[in-house]
Protein backbone atom coordinates (compact mmCIF):
# COMPACT_ATOMS: atom_id res chain seq x y z
CA UNK A 1 0.00 0.00 0.00
CA UNK A 2 1.25 3.38 -1.25
CA UNK A 3 1.06 6.07 1.40
CA UNK A 4 1.70 9.45 0.53
CA UNK A 5 4.46 11.13 3.43
CA UNK A 6 3.92 14.53 2.35
CA UNK A 7 4.16 16.95 -0.19
CA UNK A 8 7.05 19.34 -0.83
CA UNK A 9 7.64 22.96 -2.72
CA UNK A 10 11.65 21.88 -3.03
CA UNK A 11 12.74 18.78 -4.89
CA UNK A 12 15.88 19.32 -2.64
CA UNK A 13 13.48 18.72 0.60
CA UNK A 14 11.60 16.25 -0.97
CA UNK A 15 14.71 13.98 -1.99
CA UNK A 16 16.43 14.40 1.87
CA UNK A 17 13.36 12.81 3.38
CA UNK A 18 13.02 10.00 0.39
CA UNK A 19 16.41 9.36 1.25
CA UNK A 20 16.01 9.14 4.56
CA UNK A 21 13.01 6.65 4.36
CA UNK A 22 15.37 4.40 1.66
CA UNK A 23 17.55 4.23 4.16
CA UNK A 24 15.56 2.97 6.75
CA UNK A 25 14.93 0.30 4.78
CA UNK A 26 11.71 1.48 2.87
CA UNK A 27 10.27 1.27 -0.79
CA UNK A 28 10.23 4.80 -2.03
CA UNK A 29 9.04 6.85 -4.91
CA UNK A 30 8.79 10.65 -5.99
CA UNK A 31 6.56 12.31 -8.05
CA UNK A 32 6.13 15.51 -9.37
CA UNK A 33 3.32 17.40 -9.39
CA UNK A 34 1.41 20.91 -11.09
CA UNK A 35 -0.54 22.23 -7.83
CA UNK A 36 -2.87 24.87 -8.26
CA UNK A 37 -4.59 27.51 -6.10
CA UNK A 38 -7.85 29.52 -7.05
CA UNK A 39 -8.42 32.74 -5.33
CA UNK A 40 -11.44 34.98 -5.33
CA UNK A 41 -11.04 38.83 -5.64
CA UNK A 42 -12.95 41.75 -6.47
CA UNK A 43 -11.24 44.62 -8.70
CA UNK A 44 -12.53 48.02 -8.68
CA UNK A 45 -11.04 50.83 -11.58
CA UNK A 46 -12.07 54.39 -10.29
CA UNK A 47 -10.41 57.69 -10.49
CA UNK A 48 -8.31 58.01 -7.24
CA UNK A 49 -10.89 60.97 -5.84
CA UNK A 50 -13.37 58.24 -5.69
CA UNK A 51 -11.49 56.10 -3.32
CA UNK A 52 -12.17 56.12 0.19
CA UNK A 53 -10.17 54.81 3.38
CA UNK A 54 -6.68 53.65 3.69
CA UNK A 55 -6.07 52.83 0.04
CA UNK A 56 -6.79 56.00 -1.03
CA UNK A 57 -4.45 58.15 1.10
CA UNK A 58 -1.56 55.48 0.32
CA UNK A 59 -2.08 55.95 -3.46
CA UNK A 60 -2.44 59.16 -3.36
CA UNK A 61 0.66 59.58 -2.05
CA UNK A 62 1.88 57.55 -4.25
CA UNK A 63 1.15 59.86 -6.92
CA UNK A 64 2.08 62.87 -5.64
CA UNK A 65 5.79 60.84 -5.22
CA UNK A 66 5.42 59.36 -9.45
CA UNK A 67 4.11 62.76 -11.01
CA UNK A 68 7.48 64.24 -10.01
CA UNK A 69 9.69 61.21 -10.48
CA UNK A 70 7.89 60.46 -14.33
CA UNK A 71 9.31 63.85 -15.43
CA UNK A 72 12.51 62.81 -14.75
CA UNK A 73 12.86 60.61 -17.47
CA UNK A 74 14.71 57.38 -15.04
CA UNK A 75 16.25 54.50 -16.15
CA UNK A 76 14.12 51.60 -14.54
CA UNK A 77 16.57 50.96 -11.83
CA UNK A 78 16.87 54.88 -10.46
CA UNK A 79 13.30 55.07 -10.98
CA UNK A 80 12.57 52.24 -8.58
CA UNK A 81 15.10 53.53 -6.66
CA UNK A 82 13.77 56.93 -6.02
CA UNK A 83 10.69 56.29 -5.36
CA UNK A 84 10.91 53.37 -2.59
CA UNK A 85 13.35 55.94 -0.83
CA UNK A 86 10.71 58.42 -1.18
CA UNK A 87 7.63 55.89 -0.14
CA UNK A 88 8.71 53.86 2.02
CA UNK A 89 12.13 55.08 3.23
CA UNK A 90 12.82 52.37 6.42
CA UNK A 91 11.88 49.46 4.32
CA UNK A 92 14.11 50.74 1.72
CA UNK A 93 17.02 50.87 3.76
CA UNK A 94 16.26 47.60 5.44
CA UNK A 95 16.30 46.13 1.73
CA UNK A 96 20.03 47.71 1.45
CA UNK A 97 21.42 46.03 4.04
CA UNK A 98 20.94 42.79 2.06
CA UNK A 99 24.57 43.68 0.19
CA UNK A 100 25.81 43.53 3.76
CA UNK A 101 27.91 40.00 3.78
CA UNK A 102 27.87 40.42 7.65
CA UNK A 103 24.12 40.35 8.07
CA UNK A 104 22.73 38.39 10.89
CA UNK A 105 20.28 35.29 9.88
CA UNK A 106 17.12 37.54 11.02
CA UNK A 107 17.83 40.20 10.02
CA UNK A 108 18.55 38.60 6.76
CA UNK A 109 15.60 36.87 6.65
CA UNK A 110 13.87 40.35 7.49
CA UNK A 111 14.96 42.14 4.51
CA UNK A 112 14.03 39.29 2.60
CA UNK A 113 10.42 39.75 3.37
CA UNK A 114 10.48 42.99 2.83
CA UNK A 115 12.07 43.12 -0.38
CA UNK A 116 9.22 40.39 -1.72
CA UNK A 117 6.68 43.06 -0.08
CA UNK A 118 8.38 46.35 -1.95
CA UNK A 119 8.42 43.74 -5.07
CA UNK A 120 4.79 43.60 -5.15
CA UNK A 121 4.30 47.46 -4.43
CA UNK A 122 6.55 47.93 -7.64
CA UNK A 123 4.30 45.76 -9.96
CA UNK A 124 0.93 47.43 -8.51
CA UNK A 125 3.41 50.65 -9.57
CA UNK A 126 3.73 49.90 -12.66
CA UNK A 127 0.39 48.25 -13.73
CA UNK A 128 -1.30 52.02 -12.28
CA UNK A 129 1.56 54.32 -14.30
CA UNK A 130 0.81 51.95 -17.35
CA UNK A 131 -3.05 52.18 -16.92
CA UNK A 132 -2.53 56.17 -16.77
CA UNK A 133 -0.49 56.41 -20.20
CA UNK A 134 2.78 56.67 -18.45
CA UNK A 135 5.52 54.76 -20.76
CA UNK A 136 7.91 51.74 -19.04
CA UNK A 137 10.76 50.53 -21.17
CA UNK A 138 14.38 51.10 -20.19
CA UNK A 139 13.39 54.37 -19.29
CA UNK A 140 10.08 55.26 -17.28
CA UNK A 141 8.77 59.20 -18.76
CA UNK A 142 5.40 60.39 -19.48
CA UNK A 143 2.93 62.70 -17.47
CA UNK A 144 0.79 61.60 -14.82
CA UNK A 145 -3.02 63.31 -14.93
CA UNK A 146 -3.87 64.78 -11.70
CA UNK A 147 -6.59 62.82 -11.01
CA UNK A 148 -5.20 59.57 -12.59
CA UNK A 149 -7.28 56.22 -12.55
CA UNK A 150 -6.69 53.48 -9.90
CA UNK A 151 -7.48 49.88 -9.27
CA UNK A 152 -7.76 48.57 -6.22
CA UNK A 153 -8.45 45.16 -4.89
CA UNK A 154 -10.83 43.88 -2.27
CA UNK A 155 -11.71 40.57 -0.73
CA UNK A 156 -15.22 41.25 -0.60
CA UNK A 157 -17.48 42.56 -3.52
CA UNK A 158 -17.99 46.15 -3.42
CA UNK A 159 -19.86 48.50 -5.18
CA UNK A 160 -19.23 48.67 -8.74
CA UNK A 161 -16.44 46.06 -8.97
CA UNK A 162 -16.16 43.01 -10.67
CA UNK A 163 -15.29 39.72 -9.83
CA UNK A 164 -12.08 38.22 -10.67
CA UNK A 165 -9.81 34.96 -9.72
CA UNK A 166 -5.91 34.74 -8.96
CA UNK A 167 -5.22 31.28 -10.00
CA UNK A 168 -1.62 30.50 -8.91
CA UNK A 169 0.30 27.31 -10.65
CA UNK A 170 3.09 25.38 -8.39
CA UNK A 171 5.56 22.59 -8.96
CA UNK A 172 5.38 19.77 -5.87
CA UNK A 173 7.43 17.23 -5.00
CA UNK A 174 5.32 14.32 -3.32
CA UNK A 175 7.17 11.43 -1.87
CA UNK A 176 5.17 8.28 -0.99
CA UNK A 177 6.30 5.17 0.62
CA UNK A 178 4.65 1.34 0.32
CA UNK A 179 4.20 0.33 3.99
CA UNK A 180 4.26 -3.33 3.24
CA UNK A 181 7.47 -3.04 2.64
CA UNK A 182 8.64 -1.09 5.65
CA UNK A 183 6.49 -3.74 7.64
CA UNK A 184 8.34 -6.61 5.51
CA UNK A 185 11.96 -4.83 6.42
CA UNK A 186 10.80 -4.48 10.08
CA UNK A 187 12.27 -1.35 10.40
CA UNK A 188 11.54 1.49 11.90
CA UNK A 189 11.44 5.31 10.79
CA UNK A 190 12.17 8.13 13.33
CA UNK A 191 10.70 11.35 13.02
CA UNK A 192 6.87 12.46 11.95
CA UNK A 193 7.37 10.64 9.01
CA UNK A 194 8.24 7.44 10.69
CA UNK A 195 5.31 7.72 13.04
CA UNK A 196 2.43 8.02 10.61
CA UNK A 197 3.95 5.47 8.69
CA UNK A 198 4.37 3.05 11.77
CA UNK A 199 0.27 3.94 12.31
CA UNK A 200 -0.36 2.79 8.82
CA UNK A 201 1.35 -0.21 9.39
CA UNK A 202 -0.28 -0.93 11.93
CA UNK A 203 -3.72 -0.30 10.47
CA UNK A 204 -2.81 -3.17 7.89
CA UNK A 205 -1.83 -5.30 10.46
CA UNK A 206 -5.11 -4.91 12.19
CA UNK A 207 -6.74 -5.22 8.72
CA UNK A 208 -5.25 -8.78 8.58
CA UNK A 209 -6.02 -9.51 11.91
CA UNK A 210 -9.60 -8.47 11.17
CA UNK A 211 -9.93 -10.54 7.82
CA UNK A 212 -8.91 -13.59 9.51
CA UNK A 213 -11.74 -13.12 12.35
CA UNK A 214 -14.84 -11.74 10.48
CA UNK A 215 -14.18 -12.02 6.87
CA UNK A 216 -16.48 -9.52 6.15
CA UNK A 217 -15.44 -6.20 4.28
CA UNK A 218 -18.24 -4.59 6.32
CA UNK A 219 -17.11 -5.48 9.40
CA UNK A 220 -13.35 -4.23 9.53
CA UNK A 221 -14.39 -0.57 10.17
CA UNK A 222 -13.45 -1.20 13.51
CA UNK A 223 -10.47 -2.46 12.89
CA UNK A 224 -9.43 0.51 11.22
CA UNK A 225 -9.98 2.62 14.05
CA UNK A 226 -8.30 3.35 17.61
CA UNK A 227 -5.56 4.53 20.01
CA UNK A 228 -1.86 3.89 19.09
CA UNK A 229 1.31 4.59 21.31
CA UNK A 230 4.02 6.29 20.30
CA UNK A 231 7.35 7.83 21.54
CA UNK A 232 5.42 11.18 21.26
CA UNK A 233 2.51 10.09 23.41
CA UNK A 234 -1.32 8.33 21.82
CA UNK A 235 -2.39 9.01 18.43
CA UNK A 236 -6.34 9.15 17.56
CA UNK A 237 -6.37 7.14 14.69
CA UNK A 238 -9.21 7.25 12.24
CA UNK A 239 -8.71 5.00 8.86
CA UNK A 240 -12.94 4.04 8.24
CA UNK A 241 -12.66 5.55 5.06
CA UNK A 242 -9.71 3.94 3.63
CA UNK A 243 -10.48 0.04 4.42
CA UNK A 244 -11.46 -0.76 1.09
CA UNK A 245 -8.36 0.80 -0.38
CA UNK A 246 -6.22 -0.67 2.07
CA UNK A 247 -7.83 -4.35 1.70
CA UNK A 248 -7.49 -3.50 -2.68
CA UNK A 249 -3.47 -2.75 -1.93
CA UNK A 250 -3.34 -6.24 0.45
CA UNK A 251 -4.98 -7.61 -2.87
CA UNK A 252 -3.19 -6.40 -5.01
CA UNK A 253 0.26 -7.62 -3.02
CA UNK A 254 -1.24 -11.27 -3.22
CA UNK A 255 -2.23 -10.98 0.86
CA UNK A 256 -5.72 -11.70 0.56
CA UNK A 257 -8.77 -11.86 -1.82
CA UNK A 258 -11.62 -10.27 -2.06
CA UNK A 259 -15.14 -11.53 -3.29
CA UNK A 260 -17.78 -8.91 -3.25
CA UNK A 261 -18.31 -7.98 0.31
CA UNK A 262 -16.18 -10.95 1.46
CA UNK A 263 -12.79 -11.37 1.69
CA UNK A 264 -10.08 -13.66 3.28
CA UNK A 265 -6.46 -15.02 3.46
CA UNK A 266 -4.86 -16.15 0.47
CA UNK A 267 -4.30 -20.00 0.72
CA UNK A 268 -7.41 -20.36 3.20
Amino acid sequence: MWLKVGSYPERELAMEVASKLRDAGAKVEIKEFMDWEIEEKYILQTRIDMVEGHDAEEWKRYAQILRELVKENLDVETFERKFLRRAHPEKFELVEKLKDENLMDDEFMDAVEVALELSFIMSSVYSFLRLNGVEIGDRVFGELPENPEVVLEFDEEVEGSRKIYHLDFTPIWEVNVDVLSVIKSGVRIEGLEGMVIDAASRVLMNLLLGVEERGNVEDLSEYAVGIIESDDGEIYVDAEDAVETMLKSLEKAGIVRIFGKKVRLRGK
